[in-house]
């Protein structure tokens, strides 16, 4: 299985970047080339991806595909520049970092009630929706809320320009599967799965749940949709916590406990999807309906042709996973 960072590890990976914080706040670089819809724009770090040899070509277009499952859905008229790179050996299967930036929460609100355009938007930030206009956090306790730099630029908070938004690097020392369209080999790994994980971390799928940077608790837009029941707020990283649009009422998939392992806010175990935890080798872990909404929800506009991918219909292969690859890490930093 292949399991996402600690908290801790999160924090540290985007701690590295804090001191150029204030300067991505105030400073925009030059503007992004037009583009109709959303762009997303790797950097090679050459050097980096030769640890894949005669793979690099079939990562290059692995990380394209992936690329086109956010593109063909979403319509921002943004473009997210991440910089690829490669890692020698298994210490990490996939891992992100991404440029983050201090809001408050009432800004946060406004920018996403503005933004909202699909219907689930609306369900978000309407009367019984999971966006409300006071921050949830505790009252009289410092703290802050976080969105990503790509996010950002969905939210229109900055312009599209052509800096960098973030990075991520995949394990060159794996069996993968590159291709996901005719199924995934026995005993390797979907990369396209791996890197549509990567890619939307970027774009703002992440939790800090209440995890210190700075010196003080901090949360981010998707902790705002953490559930535990109805109109109970969980904004930590414990058990129970869901992902919900409409105040808890519906919880529509259990976040994974991020006290135990992994990041906060990947799906807990289930059925094969590219935003879980752990995930099975040998399977196409693709995107979900609720993988396409929770992207939705926090900031990116689908597209009007948008249908929902089916959900599966089957645990059957989550035996697999005991069998296979069981102790995979995702990410690990």
């Amino acid at each position: 299985m292949h399991a996402s960072a600690p908290i801790s590890a999160f924090q540290r990976s985007r701690l590295c970047h804090l001191p150029q914080l204030a300067v991505l706040a105030c400073v925009l670089a030059a503007a992004a080339p037009a583009s109709a819809g959303l762009v997303i724009n790797p950097t090679w770090d050459e050097a980096t991806l030769s640890f894949f040899g005669a793979n690099e070509d079939a990562v290059k277009s692995a990380f394209a595909t992936a690329a086109a499952q956010f593109t063909s859905r979403y319509s921002d008229n943004v473009q997210v520049n991440i910089t690829v790179r490669g890692a020698a050996g298994t210490s990490t299967l996939g891992a992100s970092n991404t440029f983050i930036n201090s809001i408050s929460h009432a800004s946060m609100f406004t920018a996403v009630a503005a933004d909202a355009k699909s219907s689930d938007d609306a369900t978000s930030v309407g009367a019984t929706g999971s966006l409300k206009s006071a921050d949830p956090a505790s009252a009289g306790v410092a703290h802050n809320w976080w969105v990503t730099r790509a996010q950002q630029k969905a939210l229109g908070l900055i312009a599209s320009d052509a800096s960098t938004d973030g990075f991520t690097t995949f394990g060159a020392g794996f069996s993968y599967d590159f291709d996901a369209s005719d199924g995934i080999t026995g005993g390797t790994i979907d990369l396209v799965g791996v890197m549509m994980h990567e890619i939307s971390e970027v774009m703002g799928r992440i939790g800090v749940s209440g995890g210190v940077i700075g010196g003080v608790p901090g949360y981010t837009l998707l902790d705002d949709f953490s559930y535990t029941g109805a109109n109970a707020k969980g904004l930590g990283n414990g058990a129970g916590n869901n992902f919900s649009i409409d105040d808890g009422s519906t919880l529509l998939m259990a976040f994974n406990n991020g006290g135990l392992g992994g990041d906060s806010r990947d799906w807990a175990s289930g059925g094969n999807d590219a935003f879980n935890a752990f995930s099975s080798s040998g399977v196409v872990n693709g995107l979900t309906s609720t993988d396409v909404r929770v992207m939705d929800v926090i900031g990116w506009d689908l597209t009007p042709s948008t249908t929902k991918v089916p959900e599966p219909t089957s645990l059957a292969l989550m035996g697999i996973a005991l069998a296979g690859l069981a102790a995979t890490r995702r990410r690990k930093q």
